[in-house]
């Protein structure tokens, strides 16, 4: 009963975060294509490289997040 009830909630986080990163992708090609017209590109390469990095300190913090849900 106890590992369905984590299980139940190990998916609900992960919808939440598919959701975040589907939501960063569409940020980042909105702001890919308001960079193009405008000869920025670059800062918008540089912009997405900090946003990467962004998710990727958001990763490294979920499984810090999951680690106690699943000990219990």
């Amino acid at each position: 009963a106890d590992l369905t009830e984590t299980s139940r909630a190990l998916e609900a986080r992960k919808l939440k975060i598919d959701r975040v990163i589907k939501a960063l992708k569409a940020e980042e090609a909105a702001e890919t294509a308001e960079g193009e017209p405008d000869g920025q590109e670059g800062k918008g390469s540089s912009g997405s490289d900090d946003d990467t990095e962004d998710v990727m300190e958001d990763s490294d913090e979920s499984p810090g997040f999951l680690a106690p849900v699943c000990a219990f």
